[in-house]
C-alpha cells in the first residue's frame, strides 16, 4: 500500500478538525464579548414594516399590546398584571437585541392584540363578506327566522282573545308543517315573555309617536274585569300630517274612581311613560260626573295641575245614545221590545237544545235567518240595529218553534205572546226605519280618525234624515199590511190595531234631544269657531261667477 505513495513538490499538510466547544467555553467566549463589545443600541431598521414598535428612553414598547390590554382590562385585574410579568413590551424592553423583537412578533400575546386591532379597523362590508361573517350571519338568520315564528304565534294568540295555554300546541302544530323552532321557548312562560315584549315595543312606539308632535290628547274609560277590579284604559289622540292617530297607552287599576284617583292614576301613566304632559290639550270621556264635573271632576283638577287650557270633549257617541234614552225611557213598548229581544238571546243562546230546535226550524221553513244578537252590555244603537233585524228575519222560525213549545215551556210562551202582538210589531217596523240614520251616525262618532268639526256635521246632517222618517212610515207598505190584514209575513197577530200616534212625537223627541245633547260646551265651541276660521283662510280667493261655480 505504501508503493503508491510518492513525494509532490509544494504539497502542505491538511487542516487539523475543528474540537466542539463545550458549553461552558461557550458561555465565557459569550461573556467575553459582552465584556468586550460597544455599547448596544436601538437599530431604527427594526421599525420598518413594523408600526407597531416604538422606541422610548432607550427602551423598546409595543403600541398595539399597550391600547389593547391597558383598555380592555381594567387597573389592578389579574388578567393585566399578569400579561405585564410576561409581555415587557408593556412596560418597556430594556434588551435590545432583534430576537427580543422577534420572539414578540410570534408571541401570543401579541397576535391577540393584533387580530383585535384588525377587528375595529375591518369595515361592516368585509365583516360580512368574511367567512366568518358569512357563518355567523346564516346562524343569525336561522336563530331569527325562529324567534319570528313564535312572535307571530303569540301576536295571533293576543289578536283572537285566546289563552296562553294554547301556545305550546300551536309551536307543536308548526313542527308538524316542517317548521324549525329549535327545542326552547315553547311554553307558557315564553309566550308571556313574548307578550311583554310586543306591549313593550307597541308602547315605546306610540310615546316616540306622542313626543314627535306638538300636543296630544286622551280619552279614559272604564269598567270592571272579572275580578271586581276596577280597569281603566287610556288612548292616546294627536295628528299626524294632517291625519288623526289614535293609539292605545295603558291599562290599570286606580285606587278608587273618585277623580282624585283617576287623576293620580292618569298623571303616573303619563309620567311613567315618558310623555310630556306640557302638550296635552284635551281629554275625552263618557260624560260621568267624577270625569266632567266643573267643580272637582278629572277635567278639572288636571286644568289646575296640568293645563288651565285643557279641552273637555263629551264622547259623541255617548251623547247619541243619552239622546235616544231620554225619548224612549217613558215608552212602554221600548220596554216590551228590549224584554222580548234579551229574552230571545238568552232563550237560545243559552241552551243548546232550543238553539238546535231555532236552527231546525229555519231549514224545515227555508228561513235565511241568523242567531239572535245580544242588545245587553255597551247596548250601542248599532247592536239594537242588528237585533231587530234578527227579529224581523226569524220572524217566522221564532213563530213556528216557540208555539211548539208554549205548551210545556212558560218562557217560550211569554216570549210569543209579545212577539205576536201587534202593537210590538208595529213598534219594531217604526224603529227599523228610525234606526238607519242614527245607527249610521253612531258607527261615524266612533271611528278613530272622526274630528269635532266632522262629528258636528255628521249630527246636523243625521238631523235632516230624521225628518225623513215620518214620510217613510207613512208609505210603509209593511206597517199598512200590518194594519190592514192583522198579519205579519203570513203570520196572524194578536190584540187591537195600534193607531200609530206615536210616530211623529217620537220623531221630533230624536231631533230635539239630538240638538239638546249636541250642543257644543264653551271649549267645544272654542274649537269649532277655530276651525271654521281655519277653513276660511285655506278657501280659495273668489274673483268671478266661473270661481264660484268651481
Amino acid at each position: 500500500m505504501f508503493g503508491f505513495l510518492k513525494y509532490t513538490e509544494g504539497a502542505i499538510p491538511g487542516k487539523a478538525t475543528k474540537k466542539k466547544k463545550t458549553e461552558d467555553e461557550k458561555k465565557e467566549k459569550s461573556k467575553l464579548y459582552e465584556t468586550n463589545r460597544p455599547a448596544r443600541k436601538l437599530n431604527k431598521k427594526w421599525q420598518e414594516n413594523r408600526p407597531w414598535l416604538k422606541f422610548e428612553n432607550d427602551t423598546m414598547t409595543c403600541s398595539v399590546c399597550l391600547d389593547y390590554y391597558i383598555n380592555t382590562n381594567k387597573p389592578g385585574s389579574s388578567g393585566l398584571q399578569r400579561v405585564r410579568g410576561q409581555n415587557t413590551f408593556i412596560t418597556g424592553c430594556t434588551n435590545r437585541k432583534i430576537s427580543a423583537v422577534l420572539d414578540h412578533e410570534i408571541s401570543n400575546a401579541h397576535e391577540k392584540a393584533i387580530l383585535s386591532m384588525h377587528s375595529k379597523t375591518v369595515t361592516n362590508e368585509e365583516k360580512i363578506t368574511s367567512n366568518a361573517g358569512k357563518a355567523l350571519l346564516s346562524l343569525k338568520h336561522a336563530e331569527r327566522e325562529k324567534l319570528r315564528i313564535l312572535f307571530v304565534n303569540t301576536h295571533a294568540i293576543i289578536k283572537n282573545n285566546r289563552p296562553l295555554r294554547d301556545f305550546p300546541w300551536l309551536c307543536k302544530l308548526d313542527i308538524l308543517k316542517g317548521l324549525d323552532l329549535g327545542d326552547t321557548y315553547q311554553n307558557e312562560k315564553a309566550a308571556l315573555d313574548f307578550m311583554t315584549a310586543i306591549g313593550q315595543a307597541s308602547s315605546d312606539k306610540t310615546v316616540k309617536l306622542i313626543n314627535s308632535t306638538n300636543f296630544f290628547a286622551f280619552m279614559m274609560d272604564g269598567s270592571t274585569d272579572i275580578s271586581g277590579d276596577e280597569q281603566e284604559v287610556l288612548y292616546v289622540r294627536t295628528s299626524v300630517d294632517g291625519k288623526v292617530v289614535e293609539q292605545y297607552l295603558g291599562i290599570g287599576s286606580p285606587k278608587s274612581t273618585c277623580s282624585l284617583d283617576l287623576k293620580e292614576f292618569a298623571v303616573n301613566m303619563f309620567d311613567s311613560c315618558g310623555l310630556d304632559k306640557g302638550k296635552l290639550v284635551a281629554m275625552g270621556s263618557d260624560g260621568a260626573s267624577n270625569m266632567v264635573g266643573r267643580r272637582s271632576g278629572l277635567v278639572t283638577l288636571l286644568r289646575q295641575e296640568v293645563n288651565d287650557e285643557i279641552i273637555n270633549v263629551h264622547c259623541f257617541a255617548h251623547r247619541l245614545e243619552l239622546a235616544f234614552r231620554d225619548v224612549l225611557k217613558k215608552e212602554k213598548k221600548y220596554d216590551k221590545l228590549m224584554t222580548l229581544l234579551i229574552g230571545l238571546y238568552y232563550f237560545y243562546m243559552k241552551s243548546y237544545k232550543s238553539k238546535k230546535g231555532l236552527l231546525d226550524t229555519m231549514k224545515a221553513l227555508n228561513v235565511d235567518g241568523i242567531l239572535p244578537a245580544k242588545v245587553t252590555g255597551t247596548r250601542w244603537l248599532p247592536h239594537l240595529t242588528r237585533a231587530i233585524i234578527c227579529l224581523i228575519r226569524n220572524f217566522p222560525a221564532y213563530e213556528a218553534h216557540l208555539c211548539s213549545l208554549s205548551h210545556t215551556n212558560p218562557k217560550a210562551e211569554g216570549l210569543v205572546k209579545i212577539m205576536l202582538s201587534k202593537d210590538v210589531v208595529c213598534f219594531v217596523l217604526f224603529l227599523k226605519e228610525a234606526l238607519k240614520p242614527l245607527q249610521k251616525l253612531s258607527l261615524q262618532l266612533q271611528k278613530p280618525e272622526s274630528t269635532l268639526a266632522d262629528s258636528i256635521h255628521w249630527v246636523e246632517a243625521t238631523i235632516e234624515l230624521t225628518h225623513e222618517c215620518k214620510m217613510i212610515m207613512r208609505d210603509s207598505d209593511e206597517v199598512k199590511a200590518v194594519l190592514d190584514s192583522g198579519t205579519y209575513k203570513s203570520i196572524k197577530l194578536r190584540g187591537n190595531t195600534p193607531t200609530m200616534s206615536y210616530v211623529n212625537p217620537l220623531i221630533d223627541g230624536f231631533i230635539e234631544a239630538m240638538k239638546t245633547r249636541f250642543e257644543l260646551n264653551e271649549s267645544e265651541a272654542t274649537v269649532m269657531n277655530a276651525t271654521k276660521i281655519l277653513h276660511l283662510k285655506n278657501w280659495p280667493k273668489i274673483e268671478s261667477e266661473s270661481d264660484l261655480k268651481g
